[in-house]
């Protein structure tokens, strides 16, 4: 889980989640070689991931690439660059 950061001396802390799972997007991201990726692996990423950050939209997108990882034991890295992508735009705070 990212690290508490206070936000008021009399107010609950809140963790720095999207620094911290784009740190650990850009070290997955950094890891791709090639064009393909063993299938087993992505998945064990992401459950890693899942079990990470609770954030519900991160852990909703999550759950979508489980259900949509292709092939029967390899990935295409292009998939695997686009639902790193999709991670990383979940992961930024929104202003409303």
């Amino acid at each position: 889980m990212g690290v508490p950061v206070p936000i008021h001396d009399n107010m609950e802390t809140v963790t720095n989640e999207p620094n911290a799972i784009n740190e650990q997007l850009a070290v997955l991201r950094a890891a791709i070689d090639g064009q393909l990726s063993d299938r087993n692996r992505i998945i064990d990423h992401l459950l890693d991931l899942r079990l990470e950050f609770s954030s519900p939209g991160i852990t909703a997108v999550i759950d979508e690439l489980l259900s949509d990882v292709p092939g029967l034991t390899v990935v295409e890295n292009e998939w695997w660059g686009g639902a790193l992508d999709r991670l990383s735009l979940a992961a930024e705070p929104t202003v409303i």
